[in-house]
Parts: structure tokens; sequence; C-alpha cells
């Protein structure tokens, strides 16, 4: 009878045998698959470039100090600047009347009631009025605080700006 551990290495033997066989009995039958070309997707030429206008980088130059912004035409009408320029100074209600009081650029007041045109006053809840123009457009101007014009300078010259007297010479 042969012995377990002589059946080991007499089965590895002939394994490596076998194989060396194999490989070279085999490794010249081996050839490379066909070429094939991948599949790519379908290429869309590029939309035409943006035509870049470099007319305002010319006019306005980034880093010069005298850049100045871009002319806009002016969109809104001259009552909705004149509004979004005023500062709402008071809202007086009673009962169902109400009237705004704003005081506009040049210091001259405006009154805007429910019944003014073209602009009047639909809301205010303490802070905030909206106003509403006659084609629908809608502004809010919060309330601000000390809008009081400020005091005006009192008849004598300040302390340092009085003439003063000559020092006497004492020689």
């Amino acid at each position: 009878m042969i012995k377990s551990w002589y059946l080991g290495p007499v089965v590895g033997v002939a394994a490596l045998a076998a194989s060396a066989y194999w490989w070279n009995a085999e490794k010249d039958r081996w050839s490379p698959p066909a070429p094939r070309k991948p599949d790519l997707p379908k290429v869309e030429p590029m939309p035409q470039a943006i035509k870049v206008r470099a007319k305002q980088a010319v006019e306005r130059p980034v880093l010069w100090s005298a850049r100045r912004p871009v002319a806009v035409e002016e969109k809104k009408t001259s009552l909705v600047t004149e509004l979004m320029q005023s500062r709402l100074t008071a809202v007086f209600e009673s009962g169902k009347e109400r009237v705004a009081v704003l005081q506009r650029a040049d210091g001259s007041t405006l009154k805007i009631t429910a019944d003014t045109k073209p602009w009047r006053i639909d809301s205010f809840d303490g802070r905030k009025a909206l106003f509403i123009s006659a084609d629908d457009q809608r502004v809010e101007r919060p309330l601000e605080a000390g809008s009081a014009p400020p005091p005006a300078k009192a008849g004598g010259s300040p302390v340092g700006e009085r003439p003063r007297r000559p020092a006497p010479n004492n020689r």
C-alpha cells in the first residue's frame, strides 16, 4: 500500500508537468481578437460663438478711477422715480381716511391720499406704506425715523471762527 504522504508530492509533480506541457504546446496557437472600432457618441457641431461686445470694457475700464456707471435707459416713469427717491415721513389715519406725507429729494412735501391720482396709498402697517399707481404698479416705502430737517445755525459764530485781536508787542 502507498503511504498518503507520498501521494501529495506525486500529484503536485504531475500537475506541474501537465501545465508545462500545455504552456509549451498551446502558446503558439493564441491569436488576438480582431480589432473593432469603439462605439462613439454622435458628435454635433458646436454652436456659433457669441460675439462679445467690448464697447463697455473700452468705455469703462475696470481698474480706472474715472469709471462711470453704464448709461441705462430709464424704463420707469418719472413719477415712480420721484416716489422711490422720496422719504416717507408720516402717515395720518382717521377712520377710513389715510394721508401719507413724503419728502421729495429737493426738500418739498408730497401728500398722497387714497383718492389722489396717479398714485394712491393702499395700506400702512405702522412701518411700511404701499402705494399703487393707476396702471397697477406697486411701490413700498418704509417709514423713516428722524426725517425732520436739520436745525438752522444759531446767529452767533462758533468760538473757533471769531476774529482775534493781535497780541500786544511788548518791547
